[in-house]
């Protein structure tokens, strides 16, 4: 059985939203003054700054998310957000590798490289699917 683009599609900006909104909420959660492990890299962070930055990283990823499930209405339309999404992902875990690695360590960091970087690859993969199949739609 073979998927369509579309379905394709829609299915990774569904998986996209869900995570997002995942993330999203914990760091809403660690904003309010919970103390708990942050879903992306394992870090626990304290204080008053760091609670600010995770309400205003909530805030940008409450907006992806919703971003995310409006590609899925029209996923052949919106599939750019997907690789937008993708190379964004690579990004974060350059950057964490570059400039945050003696902060950053463990099991979860390591988990949460290892999430984006597959994640990154699957939208990036999909998108591609999605031209190349539009190209051979195209050309017969």
């Amino acid at each position: 059985m073979k998927i369509s683009s579309n379905q394709l599609l829609k299915l990774m900006f569904i998986i996209g939203a869900i995570i997002d909104g995942a993330v999203a909420i914990s760091w809403f959660l660690i904003a309010s003054g919970l103390r708990i492990p942050n879903i992306l890299n394992g870090h626990v962070g304290t204080g008053l700054d760091y609670q600010l930055a995770m309400f205003v990283a909530a805030m940008f990823m409450a907006g992806w998310t919703a971003l995310l499930a409006w590609g899925a209405v029209k996923p052949i339309d919106r599939r750019g957000l997907l690789l937008i999404t993708s190379v964004s992902l690579f990004l974060s875990v350059i950057v964490e590798l570059v400039f945050f690695r003696d902060v950053l360590g463990g099991a979860g960091f390591l988990f949460g490289m290892t999430k984006r970087t597959l994640l990154s690859l699957l939208f990036a993969a999909s998108y591609f699917y999605s031209l190349k199949e539009i190209e051979s739609i195209d050309s017969t």
